[in-house]
């Protein structure tokens, strides 16, 4: 039998006094994580919480977010982590779908949190996690946190064995950013975290010596998996609210922090920043990236500028807990047999039956490029309530990633892009990751996305937007040109918008094509 929180109870046992959590300058031992765990267990069951309700938390990062992942399923409810970057109306629908009977906020939105009270029939409660337990936006009929969690005695860690969620029950529940279209509701459940972390642990050497930042978001797998991570190797965890470059360093310098989870518009932001070199980084292992492809020169530079110290990629998506392959630190040596993989998401996890398949689902040879396909014990239970498109995203075992991309010789994927964001023009099949990773060489450029545009003559044409580094110039035919001479015409820019601002991300941080086309798209005012 896997249970989650059986881990916590675990390292609460052999390392009572070591820091499990540091948020916000307090320390939370494995000990106190337990019981903080545990006695809000029992506060949400003496508020009728039972198996298979949730529980939604809507807030920045915190160790309060952290012990919410787990709480619930001590009794068999589910947590829901909010994407607090939405607009209200948007919250609204998540809650009308998933139906919480708790909703938890803290200081940043708490304003929100009274909101949704009124708007929102099926939230019973509202409880306030913070170092203060009181706000002035709350409604009356708040409850605190911390105050309800130490009101009452101790709680048996086997009081609610009986109600416990484990193996195959829903552990959490992500909600998909939904840059494709209305966000689903992942479900995830014991076993597929659990085979997660344990299955991608020994590519990334994690052990209980590491400290992780959890700096990404919570609401998202990306940075969350690291929590199942923490609980699986007996890893501290170092959780910031949101990310911050120059806070970033410097709790990464205190902290001692051993190993950061990025994605490539934060390592190039910390890169960037003017006091990178005052900050001491000798206690990093290991930078991990992920949740967007990685510009190879972006990669190089990196290598470049912090000698010893390794990094590894992950390539996944929320319905696959995440990771479906991993680029380990050996494949970023320079020199190494395999350095020239930089430009590949790694190779397929081990535990997982990754295939390039065309679109009948038929496998295709190695070097053509399909659609990327997994089945394993990593792959989601399902959307919540949607069982139309769970069939048609699981079929005949098979999890259908929506991306694109190829095997080569040696193993190791490469991505397409999104088998939707292909672009089709004058008859040939256009990926716009390629042509990304070629205006990403050019030494102007500091960010890039590509994405199809309607065009009378083609059908679509290749267009990009870029954002130049500081202080450096370059225009579209000066960049079309460059690409023209490294890749494919066909696969080169036809128009290109330039920023001199870097580009608007998603909620999740990456770059937001969607409302990059909608820019480009827009009339243009006439000078």
């Amino acid at each position: 039998m896997i249970r989650i929180p059986d881990l916590l109870r675990k390292y609460a046992a052999a390392a009572p006094d070591r820091r499990a959590l540091h948020f916000e300058g307090r320390d939370f031992t494995w000990s106190q994580t337990n019981d903080r765990v545990h006695r809000m267990a029992s506060v949400l069951h003496g508020f009728g919480v039972g198996p298979g309700d949730r529980v939604a938390f809507l807030g920045w990062n915190s160790h309060w977010l952290v012990e919410t992942y787990l709480s619930p399923s001590v009794i068999g409810a589910i947590p829901v982590p909010l994407n607090h970057r939405l607009g209200f109306p948007e919250l609204v629908g998540l809650i009308a779908d998933c139906t919480p009977k708790i909703l938890i906020v803290d200081r940043h939105m708490a304003e929100t949190g009274a909101r949704l009270m009124a708007a929102c029939p099926a939230l019973d409660r509202l409880i306030f996690a913070d170092w203060d337990g009181s706000h002035p936006a709350l409604p009356p009929g708040t409850l605190s946190y911390d105050a309800l969690i130490t009101a009452g005695p101790p709680v048996a860690e086997d009081r609610f064995d009986h109600l416990a969620s484990c193996d195959g029950d829903t552990l959490i529940l992500y909600y998909t950013s939904g840059t494709t279209g209305v966000p689903k509701g992942v479900m995830l459940s014991h076993l597929n975290l659990f085979a997660n972390a344990a299955g991608t642990g020994p590519l990334y050497e994690f052990s209980a010596e590491d400290v992780l930042l959890l700096s990404g978001p919570l609401f998202h797998l990306g940075t969350g998996s690291r929590v199942f991570t923490a609980l699986v190797f007996g890893a501290g965890m170092v959780v910031q609210p949101r990310f911050r470059v120059e806070e970033t360093m410097q709790l990464i310098q205190d902290c001692r922090v051993t190993t950061v989870t990025l994605v490539p518009t934060m390592l190039r932001m910390i890169l960037d920043h003017p006091e990178f070199d005052r900050f001491d980084f000798s206690s990093i292992r290991c930078f991990t990236y992920g949740a967007a492809p990685m510009p190879v020169r972006l990669m190089e530079r990196a290598i470049e500028k912090v000698p010893g110290v390794t990094f590894c990629q992950g390539y996944g998506m929320t319905e696959a807990s995440p990771v479906l392959s991993v680029l380990t630190w050996k494949d970023h040596v320079p020199g190494s047999r395999f350095f020239d993989k930089l430009g590949s998401v790694g190779r397929p996890i081990h535990y997982g039956d990754l295939r390039i398949v065309d679109a009948d689902g038929r496998q295709l040879p190695v070097g053509e490029v399909g659609e990327i396909v997994i089945r394993g014990p990593q792959v989601m239970t399902g959307y919540w309530n949607r069982p139309d498109e769970t069939a048609r995203a699981i079929r005949n075992g098979f999890y259908h990633t929506g991306d694109a991309g190829y095997l080569d010789e040696d193993g190791y994927l490469f991505l397409a892009g999104r088998t939707k964001e292909m672009i089709i023009s004058g008859g040939e099949n256009v990926y716009p990751i390629e042509t990304e990773n070629c205006l990403s060489r050019h030494p102007a450029v500091a960010q890039c996305a590509v994405f199809g545009l309607p065009d009378e003559l083609w059908g679509e044409r290749v267009h990009a937007a870029v954002a130049l580094h500081d202080g450096v110039e370059a225009d579209a035919a000066e960049l079309i040109a460059w690409c023209r001479s490294q890749i494919a015409d066909f696969k080169s820019p036809r128009s290109i918008d330039i920023f001199r601002e870097p580009l608007p991300l998603s909620p999740t941080n990456k770059i937001d094509k969607t409302l990059l086309r909608a820019r480009a798209l827009a009339p243009k005012e006439e000078a």
